[in-house]
């Protein structure tokens, strides 16, 4: 979206009904138009991302919380001083009013984000503890100490929650040093006490395909090589969060046990530095080739080391019995009970070179953190100085220009081997085809197998990783980079039109229907590939994934539907009501069958002139909590071969969904959430205005 906006009023109209027009890109149809959108969308957007419901869903992290706070509270007490409590980024303000409850003498809370602050307020307020807690509107690290100062004196004791997926990524380092400089005193108790990161060197093909693209093999033969720049390159600089407990246990083989590498001490006692790098030596356990790191980190809540908060995946939680901790089908039940959190997830970083290792040979695993991420090296032998090494970044444009489901999508053999299978049959030594699709090696492919290629690139970085595919490939004399619509080719210049179809601004997965657009600038007679689309839906119970947008009521003893109306009236006027997930990280249970909302004939143009209306009812085969329903797209190549970015088994009502890892399904959460028995039905509506490339739908119990 273009931050440009217009506002249109007219002075007959009050200020809250002023209007801002946002140019916006349509994915579909790929043309810029402007939306009239209320004068608030951009705060109300930023409300809805505020949104941390998962979080304060968490009933173990809060109890936690609460818990540490009434021992350091009753701590400072027995010591005969009193409680004086800081609580940055409160957010709801939940912290302070759980300090307030223990006891505390004062709490000072402070927050920066202005309709969070108001709304934290309110919360105070409704709890009646408004008298107990002073909120300051602002970050932490302009906050004053003394006579006329937002804290009288210095706290003695900090709570705080500002940690991500990568425990430091949100600033704690700077947060934590600035507050035990300037805000608190010199033997403050700290919640949580420290933390610690835990990292595993682990095989897995199924994981680095997330991160390097591969040859693509047609049985024995190799039909398109990866460059040497993309085989060597580190990868994204970014980390790779991930519900590792999602992975099933024989989908990587563990090469290391896991290891303590980095800890951080939370109360000041040891200082926290922001550039360090730590090696340890250890056995390896297995034999193989090191791809990644899983890593996570826990929380000693308090300074006894009494009260742990642990984000390990299932196989390592210490919550796990060891005797299950080997049983691959005990563990998937075991992932079912454990903290589900999608604020903490844990992570994988990419190794900059694979490394074979050998069981009881010695290797060093170092690690590095700068101000806010961490980064690893595996060295095979011992070392005598940790080497300088500064932080992965992306050198060969491909994990810049293709996300990492992407890169996975594009490693996916079964996929691969099925668009090999098609295209064989459409394509002879005679054939000049048009590829409508983004990053598409499918292009080298038909090369390969003959036909000459005219490939459209409009993205600039995905248009030089595909050059460097050439390359590598010698086929730049078969393949032509068309950079933009204006410049395809005329439709007596080809016979065959096919794509994926994949383009990089699509999100949820119908989005790629602009392929059919781009295929509609030629006449229907030419041969297309895929031939239909068919988006499909299915009833879901999610274990998890409602959490993200359920509202809270009632947390932990504290009325916090105040939070609850300002993100959801937020969400209501900014968020699209479809949103894009991988599910497989995401469990669910089918409550219907899988059922479909609409086929499209692709072997024909699109009507600009049709409005396209269809609904329907389709029955709840099992009972249950229809918190969600979950949508897809089949695409179908020819009469015998279709490709899905959905399920990769057949849908039972009653059973779990397994979902493809390498797309992201599209996602309606119910905002009011019922029970559903079996025989009752789940009405849903599709409307689609092609010419706007405007899709809706609707679904109600």
């Amino acid at each position: 979206m273009l931050r440009t906006t217009f506002i249109a009023l007219t002075s007959s109209l009050p200020k809250r009904n002023m209007s801002i027009f946002m140019q916006c890109l349509n994915p579909l149809t790929g043309i810029a138009t402007w939306e009239e959108k209320d004068q608030y969308y951009d705060y109300h957007q930023e409300v809805a991302r505020s949104a941390f419901a998962d979080m304060l869903h968490d009933h173990e992290r809060n109890e936690k919380y609460y818990v540490a706070l009434k021992a350091a509270i009753k701590k400072k007490h027995q010591a005969g001083e009193q409680a004086n409590v800081l609580d940055i980024g409160t957010g709801t303000g939940l912290l302070s009013m759980m300090a307030a409850k223990c006891g505390a003498d004062t709490v000072v809370a402070c927050e920066a984000f202005t309709p969070m602050a108001n709304c934290a307020v309110r919360i105070i307020k409704e709890n009646g503890l408004e008298d107990k807690i002073k909120l300051i509107r602002k970050r932490s690290t302009k906050m004053t100490v003394g006579k006329n100062g937002d804290m009288p004196k210095r706290a003695n004791i900090l709570v705080t929650e500002v940690f991500d997926t990568e425990l430091i990524g949100e600033g704690a380092l700077s947060t934590f040093r600035h507050a035990h400089e300037v805000l608190l005193e010199e033997n403050s108790i700290v919640v949580p006490h420290s933390g610690t990161v835990w990292a595993q060197v682990v095989e897995s093909s199924r994981v680095c395909a997330w991160n390097r693209v591969k040859p693509i093999q047609d049985g024995r033969d190799t039909l398109v090589n990866a460059p040497p720049a993309i085989q060597a390159c580190s990868g994204a600089a970014a980390v790779h969060d991930m519900q590792l407990s999602r992975i099933r246990r024989d989908a990587f083989a563990p090469l290391l046990k896991p290891q303590p590498i980095f800890r951080f001490d939370w109360s000041g006692k040891e200082p926290l530095l922001y550039d360090e790098k730590v090696s340890l030596r250890a056995q390896p356990i297995a034999t193989g080739v090191a791809h990644a790191i899983f890593m996570w980190w826990d929380l000693n809540m308090d300074t006894d080391n009494q009260i742990l908060l642990s984000c390990a995946p299932v196989w390592e939680h210490p919550d796990v019995p060891d005797k299950v901790k080997g049983d691959t089908e005990r563990l998937q039940e075991m992932a079912d009970l454990i903290p589900w959190r999608d604020h903490w997830m844990q992570a994988v970083y990419y190794l900059p070179e694979e490394v074979p290792i050998t069981r009881g040979v010695e290797v060093n695993l170092v690690g590095y953190h700068d101000e806010y991420s961490f980064w690893f090296k595996l060295l095979n032998g011992s070392i005598e100085k940790i080497p300088e090494c500064p932080r992965p970044v992306c050198n060969c444009c491909a994990h810049v220009a293709y996300s990492r489901t992407r890169i996975g999508q594009l490693n996916d053999a079964g996929r691969n081997e099925r668009y090999i299978r098609a295209l064989r049959k459409k394509i002879t030594a005679n054939s000049v085809c048009l590829c409508l699709s983004d990053g598409c090696l499918l292009a080298l492919v038909a090369a390969r197998l003959g036909a000459k290629v005219y490939l459209l690139e409009q993205n600039f970085l995905s248009r030089k990783t595909t050059e460097m595919f050439l390359q590598a490939n010698g086929l730049a004399d078969r393949v032509r980079i068309v950079e933009s619509i204006e410049d395809l080719p005329e439709a007596r210049e080809i016979d065959f039109i096919f794509g994926e179809p994949y383009f990089l601004n699509s999100i949820v997965p119908w989005e790629n229907l602009r392929f059919w657009y781009l295929a509609s600038r030629y006449p229907s007679s030419v041969a297309r590939m895929p031939i239909v689309a068919t988006i499909k839906a299915v009833a879901v119970e999610f274990k998890d994934l409602q959490k993200i947008r359920a509202p809270l009521g009632v947390c932990e003893g504290f009325d916090l539907s105040c939070f609850d109306t300002l993100v959801q009236t937020s969400s209501e006027q900014s968020d699209n009501p479809i949103e894009a997930h991988p599910l497989w990280e995401y469990p669910c249970r089918a409550l219907s069958s899988s059922f479909n909302i609409i086929e499209l004939d692709l072997t024909r143009n699109v009507n600009f002139d049709e409005r396209i209306q269809v609904s329907g009812d389709v029955p709840f085969l099992d009972s249950g909590t229809c918190n969600g329903v979950a949508l897809w797209v089949d695409w179908q190549l020819d009469t015998e071969t279709s490709v899905s970015c959905g399920p990769i088994g057949k849908i039972v009502p009653g059973e779990q969904v397994s979902w493809d890892p390498y797309t992201r399904q599209g996602v309606h959460l119910f905002r009011k959430i019922c029970d559903v028995n079996k025989g009752s039905a789940l009405s849903w509506s599709f409307t689609f205005i092609p010419q706007h490339g405007e899709v809706e739908f609707n679904f109600n119990y």
